[in-house]
């Protein structure tokens, strides 16, 4: 029995001899890949900080340009009495008018 043991342990440590370069290459490389996922975390850092300084830029931008000029207000014709001359017309001259404009900015 004593024998078996040896043995098995005997087997047990040329496994783990043979095995022993292969997982330090699978080390190497995680270390690799860790490496590269490190890299590119640092360039999307910088990325960002390239788009913030871009945005500042574009704020400041925004904040410098004069406002835009107000439409100038159509004259008041509330409570103002339109003279329609000699045209025809049907109702009571007294009776009230609203009138509404529509506009197309387009």
């Amino acid at each position: 029995m004593l024998k078996f043991v040896r043995t098995g342990a005997g087997i047990a440590l040329a496994v783990l001899l043979a095995a022993a370069p292969v997982l330090a290459a699978d080390k190497k490389e995680e270390q690799a890949r860790q490496e590269e996922m490190k890299q590119q975390i640092e360039a999307l850092k910088q990325g960002q900080q390239e788009i913030l300084k871009q945005l500042e830029e574009i704020k400041k931008m925004v904040q410098a340009r004069p406002a835009a000029p107000q439409a100038p207000a159509g004259p008041n014709v509330k409570d103002m009495a339109f003279n329609l001359g000699a045209n025809p017309i049907r109702g009571s001259e007294k009776a009230g008018l609203t009138l509404v404009e529509f506009t197309d900015y387009q």
